[in-house]
């Protein structure tokens, strides 16, 4: 099987190209960010604002979010939709839970980055509770995963760009379910998003981005305080 070579998206440069060795994968995609095999899109990280995918466009946002929720606190219910160009449109109301965020080590990064990538990082699990409260079935569903993990600082999370699955101690659990699992209606899925966060200042919050593909910033993001 092939295994990858990982690079994380840096504060100031466009996704770097993925090269790929020899290797061996568990066939877990429990936290992929490309699970289908295919690399991200290309995309500049010194912003927020991300392209919606090659063929979505966004149509709502949730309401505004009147303060921060607690750790294991529902959002309540948000809408969540995906208009694709060729008119297909999927609509749904769902609510989303921040369960935890798990640690890892800098020292569990070496061998899948390249060193001066991950210095000073180390990887940040996110867990997530999405339950499908009306509306389409969301066979394509990235809805709670578009997130960045900010510490006390105010320093974001980095992406993890990649193709194929994480193979370091400190990602998500290869039991939960993938950033793209189907949602059917009525459903209730725990998903997780690996990231990497700076290894020198906790995690203070989490924030959400309801919007079909990539994260960006917006007043009506869903925010969920760690301490």
């Amino acid at each position: 099987m092939r295994g990858t070579k990982m690079l994380p998206v840096t504060a100031a440069a466009f996704l770097l190209a993925l090269t790929t060795a020899c290797g061996g994968s568990d066939g877990s995609d429990s936290d992929t960010d490309a699970a289908s095999g295919t690399p991200e899109p290309e995309m500049t990280a010194d912003s927020d604002q991300e392209p919606a995918g090659e063929n979505e466009t966004e149509e709502e946002s949730a309401p505004e979010q009147d303060s921060a929720l607690a750790l294991g606190e529902s959002s309540g219910p948000v809408p969540f939709v995906i208009e694709h160009s060729d008119g297909e449109r999927w609509e749904a109301t769902v609510e989303v839970t921040v369960d935890r965020v798990e640690l890892g080590e800098n020292a569990a990064l070496e061998g899948h980055f390249d060193a001066e990538d991950v210095e000073g990082l180390r990887p940040a699990a996110v867990y997530i509770t999405l339950a499908h409260v009306s509306g389409d079935d969301l066979t394509y569903n990235y809805a709670g995963t578009n997130l960045r993990v900010r510490t006390a600082e105010g320093e974001s999370s980095t992406e993890i760009a990649m193709i194929g699955n994480l193979q370091f101690e400190g990602r998500c659990s290869d039991d939960v379910g993938s950033p793209q699992e189907e949602l059917p209606a009525g459903a209730v899925i725990e998903k997780c998003k690996t990231v990497l966060v700076p290894e020198n200042s906790d995690p203070a919050e989490v924030e959400i981005y309801m919007g079909p593909s990539y994260f960006r910033s917006d007043p009506a993001n869903l925010i969920w305080n760690l301490a």
